[in-house]
Formats: C-alpha cells, sequence, structure tokens
C-alpha cells in the first residue's frame, strides 16, 4: 500500500504556474506544456499571479518580465519573501535579456531565464533542471528533518531508560514476596510485561532510520511509533 501510495504521487505531473499578460504568448507556452504532460495554471499579471499561487502552490512559476500593473520582477521579489512560495522556483520568460534587466532578475531570486521568441526545446530542458533542482532540496530538507527526528528521538529514549529500569526493578521485587496465585500477583505481572514492552518500544526508537506517520487532530501529521517501531529492522 505504501509503495503504492509513492508510485502515485512520483506519477502526478507538476503543476507549472504560466504568468503572462500577452495572451498568444501564453497560450502558446501553456500548450507546450500541457503536451508535454503538466498541469498547468495561468495568470495575466504580477499581482494575479501572487493570488493565484497562493491558491493552488504550483511546483514551478514562469513568468513574464514586463507586465503592467506589478512586472515579474516585483512579484518574484513578493514570493522569495513569503514563506510559503519561497521555495517554488521562478523562472523569467523575457524578450529583455540585457544585463541590468537579467542582474535585476536574479536578485529578486529568480531561478532560471528564458528568451523570446520560447523554443520548446529550451523551455522543456530549463523546466525540468529547475523541477528536477526543487525535488533534491526536498529530498535535503527532509534529511535534516530526519536527523532531527531521530536525535530527539534518542535523547528521549536514553531520558526514559532509568525510570523504566528503576520501576521494572520494583516490581521484580515485589514479585518475589507474593505467591503466584494471588491476584495482585496477576497485576503486577501485567505491569511487569508494560514496563518490558515500553523499555522494548525505546531501545527500537533509538535505532530507527525512517519513520511511518499518522493523522492527528487538526490534520496534523504524528509519528507513528507502532509503525515505525514494526518497520524498524531487529539487529542482527
Amino acid at each position: 500500500m505504501k509503495a503504492e501510495k509513492r508510485k502515485v504521487q512520483q506519477e502526478t505531473p507538476a503543476t507549472i504556474l504560466v504568468v503572462d499578460d500577452d495572451q498568444i504568448s501564453q497560450k502558446f507556452v501553456e500548450s507546450m506544456l500541457a503536451n508535454a504532460g503538466y498541469r498547468v495554471q495561468t495568470a495575466e499579471n504580477g499581482l494575479l499571479g501572487i493570488d493565484k499561487v497562493a491558491a493552488v502552490n504550483p511546483d514551478l512559476v514562469l513568468m513574464d518580465v514586463v507586465m503592467p500593473g506589478m512586472d515579474g520582477i516585483e512579484a518574484c521579489k513578493q514570493l522569495k519573501a513569503d514563506e510559503a512560495s519561497r521555495q517554488i522556483p521562478v523562472i523569467f520568460i523575457t524578450g529583455t535579456t540585457d544585463d541590468q534587466t537579467l542582474q535585476a532578475a536574479f536578485e529578486a531570486g529568480a531561478n532560471d531565464y528564458v528568451r523570446k521568441p520560447v523554443r520548446q526545446v529550451e523551455l522543456l530542458a530549463r523546466v525540468r533542471a529547475a523541477l528536477a533542482q526543487r525535488r533534491m532540496a526536498f529530498q535535503m530538507a527532509q534529511e535534516e528533518k530526519l536527523k532531527g527526528v531521530l536525535a530527539t528521538a534518542g535523547g528521549v529514549c536514553h531520558e526514559l531508560n532509568q525510570p523504566l529500569q528503576y520501576v521494572l526493578g520494583l516490581v521484580q521485587l515485589l514479585l518475589m514476596d507474593i505467591p503466584p496465585e494471588n491476584e495482585t500477583y496477576q497485576h503486577l505481572e501485567s505491569i511487569r510485561q508494560s514496563v518490558e514492552q515500553m523499555g522494548a518500544i525505546t531501545r527500537k526508537l533509538a535505532e530507527i532510520t525512517h519513520w511511518r506517520t499518522l493523522k492527528y487532530a487538526g490534520e496534523r501529521d504524528i509519528i507513528d511509533i507502532k509503525k515505525t517501531v514494526e518497520d524498524t529492522p531487529d539487529e542482527k
């Protein structure tokens, strides 16, 4: 089931937002992207482009530089200033390729640019490169997140181990003085088994290299300790 979910996610086409006030240019680029299998959204100027980014959260933005109202450079600056859209790559589509314009574009946070008139081979190559770069950045961020989770789990397990061993030792001492047929003995035995189970879980958590999640209140993702422990291989 998990493998099937990953496969579906990998096959989902990227969503690309095309921001251009020139309807002919916009439709031309939209057609090339759609024929290449991408999902395409459009906007007519920088301000509408920012609103559309917030609405659809695209994987990539293709944006004209010169547009009425808010130009592409200002729109790019605002996207890069917003935490929610900062990681979305922006490629400028422009007929103005003088050094001053390009410098302003890259200073605004652009990842790349494509010259007008747009050529399909060049456009798709730069789109694929930008999407691949974003996937790599996402994977690196996930790896850093995993390191943080593992470090926290290891620290928590270390702190829990001593009190668990203390409780286990007391329960075992009490069991030595109570006949097995006594009802209290059965309750203490259940406690002993539960404490040992908790100890086994903490040892496994200290060794995890990945984690599984589940939905919690408010649609938050939390670590599914049970499945994470089950998925962690035993030491040989």
